[in-house]
């Protein structure tokens, strides 16, 4: 939820032409199983737009909340000039939960609730202050937004993520704070809603911080810093010019590596030619001294002298071979090599032809004016769901997963399913993921199944760790393991907005790993990027008086318009 600004500190004087609106002093932070995710961080954060990227995993959420004032560092000190708002990654649902509570001006609402009640307290007063017209704000907010007319009072839970995010996103700007800190806030979100977030963002005059892996969003960013191994490394300009940078560098450090394998390649060749002509030497001499017949103490003396020089020489062979290693092992340092990230997925194809899921007059119970739907798709498809926030997609994959049953008429799926929802919430929040899979009745062994564990970015901590600890991204590779290695396999895969939480190097091995799946898949995304890499065979696309089904044509475009 957006979350209520904290007071000012006291600022340092700094030149007028970047002040930070927050620092970072030593800053450390370790994981109770021992990860060491902030390692001794000093950082100004300019009054500027800031993308933080970095692994699933890298503590991203950790240093916005850390940053928030949420908890306090292990050591260092955060300073905060201004008020800063916070936007966090999961907003609440739960029942009793309001708008309010989201967009985070509950408190405000409640002091003014108070007064009007002949409340005198001082408290009340100074929450209220500068909010007198909270309500009528709230109503503009929304329109902006391009939400429905609701009350503060509204409950979260009838929103859809998209919407709530919305809430939260536009009740931080509500509080006009001077930093604003947002995590993954274009999650859940459709083309109309981002493109509105995106507006927002321009508008900012503020100190801005925001954890994506939006590309689009990263690339209306004016600063990018990158958090690794604890480090944050910042780099002026946007996503595009950043990785034009890294590929530089990349491409720089390949040609350096190359070089040094080239001249250890030759420094081993010269050395190879000055032992065999040693080797040569030494056999020369050998036959001129038994030729000679000379004595034999002065015989001793040379073989003596012989084989001191051999030795000499054989040391100095050994350490410029040492030192061509050596220069070979440092530039191979330098080459980032991305950790194995892939997905080995299982045989689970659907023959051509084959039936895998009918609805008939299917009319799912949200939203209240759904639509009546007719769909049969046969072999492995690939079908996009798309529609603005608050259509029902999520709910429509959920009836396909058998979660939820249709009002009325006929959802008939005939292949085993496998759900992967916004919040991964098919993992058991106290069990690790290998008792989740063992459970499952998951048939890989165990060294096996960690390996294709390792391979999706799932180290051996994060395998024995419960899901409650686990970043959003790792929890996401964690539900779909369970989906592909569990004892029956997918052969429908359904996938609620699956890139939301990952990476940008895991979207693109998800990417990757689900252009060779056999199976059929349904996916509900606002990633044009990732729609796009999995080429979709289908496109069942929302409109005010129903669903749309559209057709890939051989040639790419759309055609075969069914209702």
């Amino acid at each position: 939820m957006a979350q209520h600004p904290h007071a000012p500190h006291q600022a340092h004087l700094l030149p007028p032409a970047a002040p930070p609106f927050l620092s970072l002093h030593h800053i450390s932070h370790a994981l109770p199983d021992g990860r060491v995710l902030l390692d001794d961080i000093s950082h100004d954060f300019s009054t500027a737009r800031h993308g933080l990227i970095g692994r699933n995993g890298a503590g991203k959420s950790l240093l916005l909340g850390l940053l928030h004032g949420d908890f306090p560092p292990q050591s260092g000190r955060v300073v905060r000039h201004g008020q800063i708002a916070y936007v966090p990654q999961t907003l609440p649902q739960e029942p009793g939960v309001t708008l309010a509570d989201v967009a985070g001006i509950a408190s405000i609402l409640r002091a003014q609730a108070n007064l009007a009640s002949g409340s005198a307290r001082q408290e009340d007063f100074d929450v209220a202050d500068g909010h007198w017209l909270i309500r009528d704000e709230w109503a503009r907010m929304l329109a902006d937004a391009g939400l429905p007319g609701w009350t503060p009072e509204h409950p979260a839970h009838a929103a859809s993520g998209g919407e709530l995010t919305r809430v939260a996103l536009a009740g931080a700007l509500l509080q006009n704070p001077d930093g604003l800190l947002l995590d993954e806030p274009s999650n859940h979100l459709d083309s109309r809603a981002r493109d509105w977030l995106l507006a927002r963002i321009a508008d900012c005059r503020g100190g801005l911080i925001v954890v994506s892996h939006d590309r689009a969003l990263l690339d209306a960013m004016s600063h990018i810093v990158q958090l690794d191994n604890g480090k944050l490394n910042g780099h002026a300009g946007n996503y595009r010019a950043w990785q034009a940078q890294r590929d530089r560098q990349a491409a720089a450090a390949e040609t350096t590596l190359a070089h040094a394998r080239h001249e250890r390649a030759a420094g081993l060749r010269a050395l190879r030619q000055q032992h065999d002509a040693q080797q040569q030497r030494n056999a020369r001499h050998a036959r001129q001294a038994r030729d000679a017949n000379q004595a034999p103490i002065l015989l001793g003396m040379k073989r003596a002298n012989a084989e001191g020089h051999v030795g000499r020489e054989r040391q100095r062979r050994d350490q410029a071979r040492a030192n061509l290693d050596q220069a070979v092992q440092q530039a191979a340092a330098r080459v980032a090599v991305a950790p194995g990230i892939a997905l080995a997925l299982p045989e689970t194809a659907v023959p051509n032809g084959r039936r895998v899921l009918h609805l008939h007059g299917a009319v799912a119970p949200f939203p209240q004016d759904a639509p009546a739907l007719d769909l049969t798709l046969s072999g492995p498809f690939r079908l996009a769901i798309q529609g603005p926030n608050g259509c029902g997609k999520s709910t429509l994959l959920a009836m396909l997963a058998g979660e939820q049953a249709p009002c009325r008429g006929v959802c008939d799926v005939r292949v085993p399913t496998a759900m992967l929802d916004q919040r991964a919430s098919t993992l058991p929040p106290d069990r690790s993921l290998m008792q989740t899979l063992a459970a499952l009745g998951a048939t890989l062994a165990e060294g096996e199944l960690r390996s294709r564990l390792a391979l999706l970015g799932l180290g051996p901590v994060q395998v024995q760790a419960f899901a409650t600890t686990l970043s959003g991204g790792e929890r996401i590779k964690a539900a779909l393991a369970c989906a592909l290695w569990r004892e029956q396999p997918a052969q429908l895969l359904l996938l609620d907005e699956p890139t939301n939480h990952l990476d940008l190097a895991s979207t693109q091995a998800l990417e990757q790993a689900l252009a060779g799946y056999p199976g059929a898949l349904a996916v509900v995304s606002h990633d044009a990027a990732f729609l796009a890499a999995i080429a979709p065979t289908h496109r069942l696309s929302w409109a005010p008086d129903g669903w749309r089904l559209l057709e890939q044509g051989a040639g790419g475009g759309l055609n075969n318009e069914r209702a």
